[in-house]
């Protein structure tokens, strides 16, 4: 459980420092903040990690509500918790909107 938070850390503080641009439809600092959460949640919202939830076709509005509970601290995550901070309220929702249409 350890080593997994552990790597989840590590993948979060890695892209932080080494973000690249990926997609047209969002701002430059908004491109940086996807590219963070694809770090983890992968490309499309699939990942290979067990301890990350998959969020490709997730409900946009659940998302957004998960993401404004982490930020306000109604909901403790030690990586995601610090993500959300980053997020404004129309971030959150082109995020969510992005993982929403992942593909299979």
């Amino acid at each position: 459980m350890q080593r997994q938070r552990n790597s989840r850390w590590l993948i979060a503080s890695v892209t932080l420092a080494s973000i690249s641009l990926c997609t047209n439809s969002f701002a430059a600092s908004d491109e940086k903040l996807l590219n963070m959460c694809k770090a983890c949640h992968g490309q499309t919202g699939h990942n290979p990690f067990p301890s990350i939830p998959n969020l490709a076709q997730q409900n946009s509005q659940y998302m957004v509500e998960q993401l404004t509970a982490f930020k306000n601290g109604q909901r403790q995550d030690k990586t995601m918790s610090k993500v959300a901070k980053l997020l404004t309220t129309e971030q959150m929702q082109q995020m969510a909107h992005y993982f929403s249409k992942g593909k299979d």
